[in-house]
């Protein structure tokens, strides 16, 4: 039989491990949320680019020889747009991994000292 002071650690260490896998569940909903936004805004952005590229003159991509010039006939849109969303794709990833970062590593710190006990 167990002693009341053993029932109570039992009992406190099960509801960490039930904290620490809501906390995962947690984590496991967020990344995939915020994948299927990344995915969202890219395919979003695939659909809408050929009607902004429509929108531009043809003669200024009728020379295919000098498409990777930014410089061209000094139309850069379509370079200084791709370079924008690639910057504003790579930001919100960086502001994503520094929100799951701190979070983790507690998460790691909780479980190693709950495996412990």
């Amino acid at each position: 039989m167990r002693t009341v002071d053993e029932r109570t650690a039992a009992v406190k260490m099960r509801v960490k491990e039930l904290e620490q896998q809501k906390r995962q569940r947690q984590y496991r909903h967020i990344s995939r949320l915020a994948v299927a936004a990344c995915l969202v805004l890219i395919v979003g952005i695939g659909i809408a680019m050929p009607g902004i590229m429509e929108g531009l003159s043809g003669e200024d991509y009728a020379n295919s020889g000098m498409m990777a010039s930014i410089f061209y006939k000094g139309n850069a849109f379509g370079y200084v747009l791709v370079g924008l969303l690639s910057f504003a794709l790579g930001v919100c990833l960086t502001i994503l991994c520094f929100f799951l970062q701190p979070r983790r590593r507690k998460n790691e710190r909780e479980h190693d000292d709950g495996g412990n006990h």
